[in-house]
């Protein structure tokens, strides 16, 4: 059976504490913003330091809002998966492509190579979101969904990368503690903020022989003056959740970036999201 290894956080003022879930399988990590937050809002890590920011003006009805908060609960799992019984309405549309390793950077955006990156053979990387997410091509926006209480963006951005150089597990395992952007090399012109931004919770996944890291970031900005956003407490709420998966293939490190950056669909969608995380997979063609 698959024995997750533990993540070790070291002291340091930004990631104070790391707990490892009854479960066995994940890891809860702690810090400063969070911990006073969770004490002023009672709700899960995630959701406290985004959903504080959401002001009336741009949520719709309430209706709306908790008849679609209540179907996602009642269909997904906290971690994005279907639960046990459940035969999923939804719809779900496969983005997929092949690499060759390279020595350089290869960086897929939304499901097209940017920055270079040729299409190859060797590797065939993949991932999935909603139907109901317009791919761009019908006029909206891509990931733009029109279900009644959303009418918005459901995802901000999807980002693929294949780490430059070579890579190994022993990389990803040091995540929490050299900091999960410097482990996962993540490409600072793209993903600049997961450099600042703080974990809230990491677990290891088995998909057939693949171990992916996956990990729940958040990003704050630096500063919100005297907005309705600082709240007193001497620093700003997030504003933008990042979800990551990586794994090594062949010496080489894969992820997937997944973004949220929006107040109101992080509340109504985030088991979604999870979901595109955790179909990403990377396998030899």
């Amino acid at each position: 059976a698959f024995q997750p290894k533990q993540l070790i956080l070291p002291t340091a003022k930004r990631l104070p504490l790391v707990r490892q879930s009854s479960d066995g399988n994940s890891i809860v990590c702690r810090a400063s913003r969070r911990d006073l937050l969770s004490s002023v809002l009672p709700s899960t890590l995630a959701s406290i330091a985004l959903l504080i920011q959401t002001e009336p003006s741009v949520a719709s009805s309430s209706e709306s809002v908790t008849a679609s908060a209540d179907l996602t609960s009642q269909m997904f799992n906290p971690d994005g998966s279907l639960k046990e019984g459940v035969e999923s309405e939804i719809k779900f549309r496969n983005v997929e492509f092949k690499w060759d390793p390279s020595d350089d950077l290869q960086l897929n955006k939304d499901g097209v190579n940017v920055g270079g990156t040729k299409s190859g053979s060797k590797l065939r990387l993949s991932y999935e979101y909603p139907l109901r997410w317009s791919d761009g091509k019908d006029g909206d926006p891509i990931y733009f969904d029109r279900t009644e209480g959303t009418n918005s963006k459901a995802c901000k951005r999807i980002t693929v990368y294949q780490a430059s150089g070579i890579a190994d597990e022993k990389r990803l395992e040091k995540a929490t503690a050299i900091g999960v952007a410097k482990a996962f090399d993540a490409p600072k012109d793209d993903l600049s903020r997961l450099y600042k931004a703080d974990i809230i919770s990491g677990k290891i996944s088995q998909r057939g022989s693949q171990k992916y890291y996956e990990f729940d970031m958040a990003a704050a900005p630096d500063s919100c003056g005297d907005s309705k956003e600082n709240l007193g407490l001497g620093f700003c709420p997030y504003d933008n959740i990042f979800l990551l998966s990586a794994t090594v293939v062949d010496d080489r490190l894969y992820c997937i970036v997944v973004e949220c950056d929006d107040t109101k669909i992080w509340k109504l969608a985030s088991a979604e999201l999870k979901r595109v995380r955790s179909t990403f997979t990377v396998e030899l063609a």
